[in-house]
């Protein structure tokens, strides 16, 4: 599992709302912080994602706000994505990144008339803020967390009919629209393994938003189905797939997330190495597993008796019939079709390598 910076564990906004709802509470990646594990069936949740729409809550993720007039010539120097490209109305995905190269965090970023809003890591938000805050010299910039608005996200093939909007914003980019009667920011996503939406809404609404979907016929889904649609697309989430000592092209995102054009950036000297003069030994796979016994995110695997990895997230794959998950693995043993060990000497159980996305 990738190891991240000790933070204060946000708080789930609509808690009391989840368990009306019948939700399962439980603490995300031993952080402290509380998601909705399930709300009934993990498979029926599931399948509402794969073949209708779900509403999640995304509160358990860190928010920042960057206000002031060098926001953009500011933030644009800490993170992967061109933040100078992003005109009101649009956003992007990235990392910020440290000065040797390696992920602080990823980010979502909105790009409103006078304001960056962002989606970062859990419970980075203090940490990301301080960070930042250090580079400040004579630049017209404010960083702070973000409060007043609690992000839900609308996922599945039929997430469009729910928001009831005529043109749908595409990946990254955000409208202003009335949902179920609140105003909220929708902005596309491509992190979710289905088409989804982002809804950025005030927090004083937002309970009555989430209710008003699931009577609109969005089932409310709980962490677990979210972890298995990810998966099975192959999408690497920050916290647990990596972290503070990975580079950005061990991670599967590099393509979506990476800017080799937009110029300097506190790492980008490491990242554009990497690019440019043969890659890092690592990188993410999909490994699907042969037995349930010994199945466990953090499970070390083994090649030819020697450390390949670690498998970072285990789900059960419904699309497979069996359980999945994502690792990061050194490259002799990331060819797609290797078997690798989960021992070293005795083989208790073998893990096949595969191509990602895991599942269409």
């Amino acid at each position: 599992m990738a190891s991240t910076p000790t933070t204060s564990a946000p708080s789930l906004a609509l808690a009391s709302l989840h368990e009306r709802l019948g939700a399962t509470l439980t603490p995300l990646d031993g952080n402290g912080s509380l998601v909705p594990a399930r709300y009934g069936s993990t498979e029926e949740e599931y399948r509402a994602l794969r073949e209708g729409c779900g509403v999640a809550d995304l509160s358990w993720r860190g928010l920042l706000e960057v206000t002031g007039k060098d926001r953009q010539r500011f933030l644009n120097a800490y993170v992967t994505c061109d933040v100078k490209a992003i005109a009101p109305g649009q956003g992007a995905y990235g990392f910020f990144t440290n000065p040797q190269g390696r992920i602080l965090s990823d980010l979502v970023l909105a790009a409103l008339e006078d304001r960056f809003w962002m989606l970062v890591g859990p419970g980075q938000e203090e940490g990301l803020a301080g960070h930042l805050q250090k580079y400040i010299l004579a630049d017209r910039v404010e960083i702070r967390p973000l409060e007043g608005v609690v992000p839900l996200a609308l996922i599945g093939p039929r997430a469009g009919e729910a928001l009831g909007i005529a043109e749908l914003p595409a990946p990254w980019s955000h409208v202003r629209a009335a949902v179920e009667g609140v105003e909220v920011t929708v902005q596309g996503s491509e992190r979710f393994g289905q088409p989804a939406w982002i809804l950025w809404a005030p927090a004083a609404e937002a309970g009555a938003l989430l209710e008003g979907l699931a009577a609109g016929g969005a089932r409310p889904v709980g962490f677990e189905a979210q972890e298995t649609l990810r998966v099975e697309a192959g999408i690497a989430r920050f916290g647990r797939d990596f972290g503070p000592d990975n580079f950005p092209q061990e991670t599967g995102a590099e393509e979506a997330a990476v800017s080799y054009t937009k110029g300097c950036y506190l790492g980008q000297e490491v990242v554009a190495r990497i690019h440019y003069r043969g890659g890092v030994q690592k990188g993410l796979r999909g490994v699907v597993f042969e037995t349930d016994s010994g199945v466990a995110s953090g499970t070390e695997v083994f090649h030819d008796g020697r450390p390949a990895g670690t498998v970072t997230t285990v789900v059960h794959s419904f699309a497979l019939g069996r359980p999945a998950g994502l690792a990061i693995l050194h490259k002799r043993a990331a060819e797609p079709g290797t078997r690798l060990q989960m021992d070293s000497i005795e083989s208790v159980g073998t893990v096949e390598v595969r191509e990602l996305p895991l599942a269409p």
